[in-house]
């Protein structure tokens, strides 16, 4: 009988060498794996790193300068400047709506500090006509009109486009031919709805269906399949590079 316990306790302790040894295989196998994954994960970013510039993501939480983005300008056949990056897309997405019995017109585009002042003084300036207080002014303006060195017209990379035929930036816009097409088609030129309908709490913003933001091609296609606004998708899929503060 003893030398059949002392048999029993030899293969038990044998399994056990075994088990310890499989664990510690798996273990070093899923070190490995998350090793690959990881430089995986690296090297796209490194070969994406240009799709991710154009995502710098700035609203009334998230300045110019803390983004620090550098513009490159380039002026169009019609004088409107905007940044060297979104040209080419930007000029072929005109001519393709024009081509489908649209009017676009180009509003504007690059908007320097001193001219986003003038804008943001005069919006503020009708309110205060109105009979609102300072702060009532201040908040109502900044739903519409992005405060200096908090627009992303700033950048280079948004752009305003109107209908020829109506060229007011009201909600009205929204049911011309030219922005329809803009919103169904913008994405396949690297162009997003910046502020659409249902994403005010998010982006701080109006809707503004005249508006669009130069993001890149594979990023726009994915934020128009999963239907969500820029910050949603930096906040999704770039939190390690792009930092984003909710609330002032």
């Amino acid at each position: 009988m003893k030398n059949e316990e002392r048999v029993r306790e030899m293969q038990a302790l044998e399994q056990k060498r075994k088990k310890a040894g499989f664990i510690w295989i798996a273990g070093a196998v899923l070190v490995l794996l998350l090793l690959g994954l990881l430089i995986s994960r690296v090297i796209i970013w490194s070969r994406d790193r240009q799709e991710t510039r154009l995502l710098v993501l700035v609203n009334d939480w998230n300045s110019i300068e803390s983004a620090n983005f550098k513009v490159k300008l380039r002026t169009l056949p019609c004088g409107v400047e905007v940044d060297s990056h979104c040209a080419a897309d930007l000029g072929q997405m005109l001519s393709d709506c024009s081509a489908d019995g649209c009017s676009p017109h180009l509003l504007r585009g690059y908007v320097s500090r001193e001219e986003q002042e003038k804008l943001y003084r005069n919006e503020y300036g009708k309110y205060l006509d109105q009979g609102k207080t300072s702060d009532e002014a201040m908040a109502l303006t900044v739903r519409k009109i992005p405060r200096p060195g908090r627009s992303e017209h700033e950048l280079g990379l948004s752009v305003d486009i109107v209908d020829s035929e109506y060229r007011e930036t009201d909600e009205k816009q929204g049911e011309t031919a030219t922005s329809k097409w803009l919103h169904e088609n913008s994405w396949r030129y690297g162009f997003i709805e910046r502020y659409p309908e249902g994403t005010e709490n998010v982006t701080g913003m109006m809707p503004r269906p005249w508006h669009y933001r130069y993001v890149g091609r594979k990023a726009a296609e994915q934020i128009k399949e999963l239907n969500i606004c820029l910050e949603e998708y930096v906040q999704m899929f770039f939190t390690e590079k792009a930092v984003i503060v909710y609330g002032k």
